[in-house]
């Protein structure tokens, strides 16, 4: 989401996911209290318990434990290491290519580490918790390391949610850190490093016994490789104190030197720190200019508010000095100079409301120090040196008089689902005062929805009063100053025998010495800077008798309130009707009040009944499915319930019957199972009640059950001006009578044999910027014919053109800054080819009428204006004359005429060499231009000589070579295009009707083979049958089956009418059928299409290679023994078990834009990492570990849906690549699954399958 508004701009994202909703949270903590130390032991514990109340006793119990090495620092000693010390410089690892050193790790931190990871299992007790009691082991190198428990709780339905607690381990009780002047010295000077030792808080301790040794690295060859090994180790031992004690080590070959220092504390722990330093191996010449040195400046407070005066105790690094202190807030607030005398001062700043929430004062000081010679020694009767030293700090002023404190009140905390309710709320100031007219936006919330990201309200005044940059920048005149030799300045004529500096060698060192002191100056700044219907009871108890209220709302808002305005007492009340759930609601109020007051607040209210029954049923199923429809019952009293649980089912049928009598304990639940299978494709939907006495829920539901993914389809299409045509019927065998059936289309136009052609855009699986853009040019070019089509599947024309409007908001969103659009998601590179795609789309939806953002089309058509700016160096000649081309093209029905820059990109390429459809977009263009048509007869001659023609169709052929993917180009889109043209531009030309023919006789099952091609030609055949059809249709059609009467239907006048003749297939199957004969009467053409559509009863499907070849196998994540596959190919996984889905995919060649789709089986549920409360996916065991600068995935996009699992990629050499995802068997049952398919989206007929598989969960 993009706001912007008077220059300004703010964004806000938020994922779109599929997913169940969780009925329970889990949350997981520390019952024991750090710190901890190796030795130690910490106690961890879960709690799960249902949003709507009630814990879970006996619930399964899952607990992973890892530990991974980390980093802490005393407080109080940021000069110092503790640990292992990390150049600033350095990444984590270096690769070097050649064949001697192929891989280093140097051993910084920051570079791979090793995870230990522990399982550990047990039951929730009778308050859903469990308890968990983790010691400490040390690890290798003495380091301290984090450990994360993350406990899995899965109810009875098997659903399971996951939480974490981390605790912090430290290798002992004492830490030892180190420090050096410089990170490197001369040969032959010392190396000082100096050590304290500190408890855990940063207190420092004296008397503990430090080793310190210092060792030269040297890399030497042993066994086939280079290693880099310590010689030459002195070590020093010393006792600690309250302050930093010293080690002195000899330098006497140059190189690196590790420094390592252990203690031990009085449990016989260990802990170490590690620094690297080097020793150069020459002479280092003396400073000529002036450094840069650091001002220190110290508060008094660590936070101050309007009215307190800061007062900031300033240490220079010489003395006498003049002062400057300018304070910054978005930039120069006030500016005032001082002086220094001593060596400190102190500055004191008054604090005001301007200053909210932070102030950043610098200090620049400048003086003179003492002139030294090459030693370091100081030089007598020598002038000093000019000397200048900057700090800056940010005094933090919190927002505490701006916080609003918003009091809610629910009018009841716990209600029955549907109940009409209220919330109170009252705002006050900082104050305690009543705010009047403040404005209240109050939301209520499922809290199951919301623990799904773990969201946490976000109060305004974090978002508003965020620290403020100085946005100031310093630059200093003294550090261009360039020092001469000292010792030419003794002496009574010194001052004149200032050597000149040579001005080449000089000045470059000049040049970067002002560059570094600039790059620090700017780090410095940056510092800174509707009534439910009811269910009737089943016979039994006389209080069951009265009906059941049927629980059928279950949105997860509550209620959204944007504006509740606050009356004079700072009061507003909103009222609301609470949905069906089951569930605990979070209340969040944000308020504001005048321009510069805000506050949030949250509270709870849970929705709730004594007898609960949740229905958990499979997120789809898949026709021939057979499996037992979970529900689980939940006993809220103190008290043991005999409860009677009810279901009646749609479209499904229950195959052990419809009722059950379960004991469910105390506060407890328990799960009851129906078995049952699918009947048809379609919808299911059932309604489940559970009575005990007074005591009654019920609740609704439905779920998908989708076609076999191996029905078949044939379809044929014809005309007939008059008399009667037969047409062959052969009954297939083996089919499911309960689906599909013969469909006879009949129309008095050509239109109705686009409907497939139609019905496969419309219906795209797809939501990237082509297909999308795709969508909208069918729709609202056809959307004047499309209200004749009335074939299965394709929505009503109102849907279609809501269907618009939400594409054109999604591909805003798609957007990119600079106008293009990628191909799935925003700030991902933009392609000029969907760009372009995407503008044509716009441009014919804003002349259809539709409504584009202004905006939206003004960036867009920016980015066409220029672009040859956005082409990749790597593009094709040919590719960049098309693109350009289409952009001109598209500018051209956009009202952007381009005529100069047409004929010039004509002239630069040549009628022969330019590709021919990009011909057919500039001849529409320099058709309109009266100077261009000398260029327009000869593209008009040229495209007529290269039409491949026969008797009766004709199409084009254009190549694009190896960058042909980067046009979605297809032989079948240039004849679309040019036929446009055709007719367009010469519709008496006899090409027409051929390329028409050659066109509808390229069809597969009636649609062309990528969207691509459908929506070209689809452009191209509106046109033709707008253009072309003249006669006024005057007759009647019959329809025959064998010697059976099917119907008839009368045309009369124009109309784009067309009529459906449904034949079912129980009715076929039990007839013998002879030929369909259809017979016309009158004066007209009818164009009539036949097709059959059935499912055969064998659902399985074997392994197909037609470019990919696609493989897919099942595994157990936890336990092998979990998966197996018998002697017949089935697959058996246990009821709860996670499994890991493993697809291989082997491209024989290049592929572009490839998607890999894998179906689920029903039963079971795929677990989704972007949840918060997804438990952790393990490490796929057979996947290499590579280093961090190696990660990569062979795919672009993701998604994990309800029923399938997709993964996309713009481009796939050829090779096998691997994609692997966990799911979690939820439902028992015995599953169709369909098989993985890869394709080319657009090419579709480049594809490969997998077999189709039948699981077993049990």
């Amino acid at each position: 989401i993009e706001f912007r508004t008077n220059g300004q701009y703010a964004s806000h994202e938020f994922q779109i996911q599929e997913f169940r909703r969780p009925e329970f949270e889990v949350s997981a903590r520390q019952e024991s209290v750090g710190p901890y130390v190796v030795g130690d032991a910490a106690t961890v514990a879960v709690t799960a318990s249902y949003f709507a109340g009630g814990p879970l006793p006996n619930a399964d119990t899952n607990w992973l434990v890892t530990s991974t090495p980390t980093y802490y620092s005393p407080p109080g000693w940021p000069e110092f290491t503790f640990g292992t010390w990390t150049p600033w410089w350095y990444y984590d690892d270096f690769y070097y290519g050649g064949a001697e050193v192929e891989y280093i790790d140097f051993g910084f931190p920051g570079g791979p580490s090793v995870q230990v990871a522990e399982t550990f299992s047990g039951l929730t007790n009778a308050g859903g918790e469990h308890f968990l009691q983790i010691d400490f082991e040390a690890l290798e190198g003495n380091r301290p390391f984090t450990v994360r428990a993350e406990a899995t709780v899965m109810d009875v339905n098997r659903q399971a949610w996951s939480s974490s607690t981390n605790l912090l381990v430290h290798p002992a009780d004492l830490y030892v850190g180190l420090r050096s002047p410089s990170t490197f010295v001369e040969q032959g000077e010392p190396l000082e490093i100096e050590a304290i030792v500190t408890d855990i808080d940063g207190a420092a301790v004296a008397g503990t016994a430090v080793s310190i040794e210092a060792a030269r690295l040297e890399w030497n060859y042993r066994d086939g490789q280079w290693r880099e090994e310590a010689v030459d180790t002195q070590t020093c031992e010393v006792a600690s104190a309250a302050e930093p004690v010293e080690c002195s080590f000899s330098t006497d070959v140059g190189g690196t030197y590790e420094i390592t220092a252990v203690l031990t504390d009085a449990q016989g722990n260990q802990n170490q720190s590690q620094l690297t330093r080097w020793v150069s191996g020459g002479k280092r010449p003396v400073q000529r200019n002036v450094t840069q040195e650091s001002v220190t400046l110290i508060p008094d407070q660590e936070e101050y508010q309007p009215g307190d005066v800061a007062e900031i105790l300033v240490q220079s690094p010489f003395s006498p000095a003049e002062g400057l202190v300018t304070l910054n807030h978005g930039g120069i607030v006030s500016t005032e100079q001082f002086a220094l005398e001593d060596g400190s001062y102190t500055l004191q700043i008054p604090i005001s409301e301007a200053h909210i929430p932070n102030l950043t004062v610098q200090v620049d000081l400048v003086g003179s120090a003492p002139r030294t010679d090459d030693d370091g020694e100081e030089l007598p009767d020598v002038p000093p040196r000019p000397a200048f030293a900057t700090g800056s700090l940010n005094l933090s002023v919190p927002p505490y008089s701006r916080e609003l404190s918003i009091a809610i009140t629910p009018q009841s905390d716990r209600l029955e689902p549907g109940a009409e309710t209220a919330v109170s709320l009252t705002v006050t100031n900082a104050n305690g005062q009543p705010v009047p007219n403040a404005e209240v936006a109050l939301v209520v919330v499922d809290e199951a929805i919301l623990a799904l990201t773990n969201y946490q309200l976000v109060n305004p005044l974090d978002i508003f009063y965020r620290s403020q940059w100085s946005w100031t920048e310093s630059r200093y005149g003294r550090n261009s100053i360039i020092l001469a030799n000292p010792e030419r300045l003794s002496g009574a004529d010194g001052a004149q025998a200032i050597e000149a500096p040579r001005a080449e060698t000089d000045t470059a060192a000049f040049a970067v010495e002002e560059e570094m002191e600039e790059g620090e100056a700017t780090a410095d700044m940056d510092v800174a800077g509707t009534p439910a219907p009811s269910v009737a009871a089943q016979p039994g108890d006389d209080a069951a008798q009265t009906p059941i209220d049927l629980r059928t709302n279950f949105d997860p808002l509550a209620v959204f309130a944007p504006t509740s305005q606050t009356d004079a007492a700072g009061q507003a009340q909103v009222t609301f009707t609470l949905p069906d759930n089951l569930t605990r609601y979070r209340i969040m109020a944000v308020a504001v009040a005048g321009d510069n007051l805000f506050g949030a607040a949250e509270s709870n209210l849970t929705a709730r009944l004594p007898l609960m029954v949740r229905p958990s049923v499979p997120r789809f199923l898949n026709y021939g499915d057979q499996f037992e429809l979970p529900v689980v019952v939940q006993n809220q009293t103190n008290e043991s319930m005999e409860v009677e649980v009810v279901l009646d089912v749609t479209n499904l049928t229950l195959t052990a019957g419809a009722g059950q009598r379960v004991l469910v304990p105390a506060n407890n639940r328990v799960e009851v199972r129906f078995p049952a299978t699918t009947n048809s494709a379609g919808k299911a939907r059932f309604q489940v009640a559970a009575v005990s006495g007074t005591y009654a829920d019920a609740a609704n539901g439905e779920l998908p059950v989708y076609t076999p993914a191996t029905t078949e389809a044939f379809a044929t299409y014809g005309t007939l001006d008059e008399g009667a045509v037969a047409q062959p019927f052969v009954m297939p065998d083996g089919v499911i009578p309960g689906y599909g059936g013969l469909e006879i289309n009949t129309s008095s136009t050509a239109l109705q044999a686009l409907t497939d052609a139609v019905l496969y855009l419309t219906s795209s699986r797809y939501d990237s910027a082509d297909e999308l853009a795709s969508r909208i040019l069918t729709i609202a070019a056809l959307r004047d014919v499309l209200t004749a089509f009335e074939a299965e599947g394709l929505p009503a024309p109102g849907e279609m053109e809501t269907a618009v409007i939400r594409d054109i908001e999604t591909l805003e969103g798609l957007q990119n800054p600079d106008g293009g659009f990628p191909i799935w998601e925003r700030n991902r590179e933009s392609y000029p080819f969907h760009t372009v795609h995407v503008a044509h789309a716009l441009a014919v939806a804003g002349q259809k009428g539709f409504t584009v953002p202004g905006e939206m089309q003004a960036n867009v058509q920016s980015y066409l204006q220029n672009i040859e700016s956005h082409y990749p160096s790597w593009y094709g000649q040919r590719i960049r004359w098309a693109l350009s081309a289409y952009a001109l093209y598209v500018r051209h029905l956009a009202g952007d005429s381009d005529f100069a820059k047409a004929r010039a990109l004509l002239d630069e390429a040549g009628i022969e060499n330019m590709p021919m459809e990009a011909l057919a977009w500039l001849w529409d263009i320099l058709a309109d231009d009266p100077a261009s048509a000398e260029d327009v007869a000869a593209i008009r001659q040229f495209i007529s000589n290269r039409a491949v023609e026969t008797a009766d169709a004709a199409n084009f052929t254009t190549s694009y070579g190896d960058d042909a993917y980067l046009m979605l180009h297809s032989n079948r889109r240039t004849d679309g295009v040019i036929l446009q043209t055709l007719i367009n531009q010469t519709p008496e030309s006899d090409l027409i009707p051929k390329v028409v023919n050659g066109l509808l006789a390229h069809r597969t099952r009636g649609h062309w083979g990528s969207s691509q091609d459908n929506v070209f030609i689809l452009l191209a055949l509106d046109s033709y049958f707008n253009t072309f059809e003249a006669q006024t249709p005057d007759f009647v059609a019959q329809i025959w089956l064998g010697q059976t009467y099917a119907g008839a239907q009368e045309f009369i006048g124009r109309s784009t009418d067309r009529y459906l003749t449904e034949i079912p297939m129980s009715y076929l199957a039990e007839e013998e059928m002879g030929d369909v004969i259809v017979s016309v009467a009158g004066d007209g053409r009818l164009y009539y299409r036949l097709s059959l559509n059935y499912a055969p009863t064998d659902l399985t499907l074997d392994p197909l290679n037609r470019g990919f070849v696609v493989q897919r196998t099942y595994e157990g994540v936890d336990d092998p023994e979990d998966v197996f596959q018998d002697e017949d190919g089935v697959w058996h996984i246990r009821l709860g078990a996670r499994v890991r889905v493993r697809l291989t995919l082997v491209a024989d060649n290049r592929r572009y834009h490839v998607a890999l789709v894998d179906p689920l089986p029903a039963g079971l549920e795929p677990v989704n990492p972007a949840l918060a409360v997804s438990q952790s996916v393990p490490q796929d065991p057979d996947t290499e570990d590579f280093p961090w600068w190696f990660w990569w995935n062979w795919y672009d996009h993701q998604n994990m849906r309800d029923e399938r699992v997709e993964a996309f990629a713009a481009l796939l050499w050829e090779g096998s690549y691997t994609y692997d995802y966990v799911a979690r068997a939820t439902t028992p049952g015995t599953f169709v699954v369909p098989p993985t398919k890869a394709e080319e989206m657009y090419s579709p007929d480049v594809f490969g399958r997998s077999s189709s598989d039948l699981v077993i969960v049990e």
